[in-house]
C-alpha cells in the first residue's frame, strides 16, 4: 500500500496543478540536512511534502519536491528521495532501479553509469523512460549513499522537454557527503 501511495504521490506532484508551492517570484527553499544539500534552480517552486520517518519506509520515500512550470506541458519535477541503506553504492543502484520499477509501470533504463555528483561524491547516473505517445516521460536520476541512507535525486519531464544536459544543469547544486 505504501508503494502505491508513493507512486501516486510522485505522479500527482508531476501532473497536478493544484499543489501548494512556493509563491511566484520567491526563491524555493534549499533542502539541507547533515549529509545532503540541494539548491533548486531558478524558476523551481518547492512543493509541500509530508514529513517521512525513514525507519518506517521499505522503499524510496519522497523527502522534498520542486516543480517548474506547474501544470504546463513543459513542466519539470525534481524529487529528493531517500531510504535507510548502509550497503555499498552498487547495491543501492540496484535497489533504486527496483524501487522505481515497482512505482512506475513500463520503466525502461536506457543508461546507467558510475559517475561523480557535482561535489565529487561517487554515484550512479540513470536515464529512464516510461509512458507512451504524448504521455512519454524522461527521467534522470543521481543515486548515491551517505553511509546511513540511500539518496536518489531525480528530474522528470515530458520526452523532448528534458535532455541529459538540461538535467545535469538542473541538478548541479546537489551535494552529498558522508553522514557524520
Amino acid at each position: 500500500m505504501k508503494r502505491f501511495l508513493i507512486a501516486v504521490m510522485s505522479v500527482a506532484l508531476f501532473v497536478s496543478g493544484l499543489i501548494n508551492a512556493t509563491p511566484a517570484g520567491a526563491a524555493a527553499p534549499v533542502y539541507s540536512d547533515q549529509a545532503v544539500r540541494f539548491v533548486p534552480p531558478d524558476g523551481f517552486d518547492a512543493v509541500d511534502v509530508p514529513a517521512v520517518d525513514l525507519t518506517e519506509q521499505a522503499h524510496l520515500a519522497t523527502i522534498a519536491a520542486y516543480v517548474h512550470n506547474r501544470g504546463k506541458e513543459d513542466q519539470l519535477t525534481i524529487l529528493i528521495m531517500m531510504r535507510l541503506f548502509d550497503g555499498p553504492l552498487n547495491d543501492f543502484e540496484a535497489v533504486t532501479e527496483n524501487d522505481l520499477r515497482t512505482q512506475i509501470d513500463g520503466l525502461f533504463v536506457s543508461k546507467k553509469e558510475l559517475t561523480r555528483l557535482p561535489n565529487g561524491m561517487p554515484g550512479y547516473w540513470l536515464k529512464l523512460a516510461y509512458g507512451e505517445g504524448f504521455d512519454s516521460m524522461q527521467q534522470y536520476v543521481y543515486a548515491t549513499i551517505d553511509g546511513r541512507r540511500g539518496i536518489a535525486v531525480s528530474i522528470t519531464g515530458h520526452l523532448g522537454v528534458i535532455d541529459e544536459s538540461k538535467a545535469k544543469d538542473a541538478l548541479k547544486n546537489l551535494a552529498v557527503v558522508v553522514y557524520q
